[in-house]
Formats: structure tokens, C-alpha cells, sequence
């Protein structure tokens, strides 16, 4: 039975994605989905968020959903951007784990929050940089908290 990962693209939409039982195949999905080189970071310690290693040279989109999904589950807005599509496993040294419900639930949760403030940007962009980044953070605390 595959296990269950998450794709987060730039404008916050997530895809389902079955992730192979095989430690080589899970490296090349991955690599696939992100578009190149798999960093794999933790900022929870039952999900890896893995991304593009080289995603802000490439100059790929932020992506604001999984900047705000690591922030919180940190505890502090992280001081650089995530670019690229991300993709949400479980924790694993030889092979990723799924990802399991309650976490699944957390970053499908965020993600949809993050995607209306982005659609309500269109028509109604924040003032500044600061007033985005503390809407955005604010969003994902509220649609984190709403999930528990």
C-alpha cells in the first residue's frame, strides 16, 4: 500500500501524492515533484517538508503556504523563503514515512487559508511587506489552531 505525502504548489494548492515503499523511488519522486535537487528540512518532528535545494537561485515562486506551515511549526517566522512546490512526508532516515492524519489535516488546513488570502490579494493587495508577512502568519495560527 503506498504511503500518503502531500504537494503544496506555490499558490497553495495541495495535490495527494502515493509515495512508494522504496527509499530510491520515494529520492526520484521527490526530486520529480520539486523539479530538481531534495532538501529535506524538520520543523515538526513527526513531518519532513522537503523542497527545491536550489529554488531561490532558480528563482522559483515563494512558496508562502509552506513558508507559514514551517513558521508555525517552529514556533518563529523563519527568516528566509521556501520557494518551489514543497512536498509534506513523514519523518524517515532510509525511506520516508507517510504522512499521518493529524498532519495531514494541519497542513491541508493551512494551506487552504493561505490559498483564500492569496485569491483575496488579487483584489485587495496588504500595504507593505510586513503587514503581508503578519497576515499571513496570523492565517496559518488560526487555520493550525482550527485543526487541533
Amino acid at each position: 500500500m503506498p504511503l500518503s505525502a502531500l504537494s503544496i504548489a506555490p499558490d497553495a494548492t495541495l495535490t495527494d501524492i502515493a509515495l512508494p515503499q522504496d527509499y530510491r523511488a520515494q529520492l526520484l519522486l521527490l526530486r520529480n515533484l520539486v523539479g530538481g535537487t531534495v532538501d529535506a528540512a524538520v520543523f515538526h518532528r513527526r513531518a519532513y517538508l522537503h523542497v527545491h535545494g536550489e529554488g531561490a537561485i532558480l528563482r522559483a515562486p515563494m512558496n508562502v503556504a509552506a513558508w507559514a506551515l514551517a513558521s508555525q511549526w517552529r514556533g518563529a517566522e523563519i527568516p528566509y523563503g521556501l520557494y518551489g512546490t514543497a512536498v509534506v512526508t513523514g519523518p524517515g532516515d532510509a525511506g520516508f514515512q507517510g504522512l499521518d492524519a493529524a498532519m495531514a489535516a494541519q497542513v491541508k488546513a493551512v494551506c487552504t487559508g493561505i490559498h483564500d488570502l492569496l485569491v483575496q490579494w488579487q483584489t485587495q493587495p496588504p500595504a507593505d511587506e510586513q503587514a503581508a508577512r503578519a497576515h499571513v502568519l496570523a492565517t496559518a495560527h488560526y487555520q493550525l489552531a482550527a485543526a487541533h
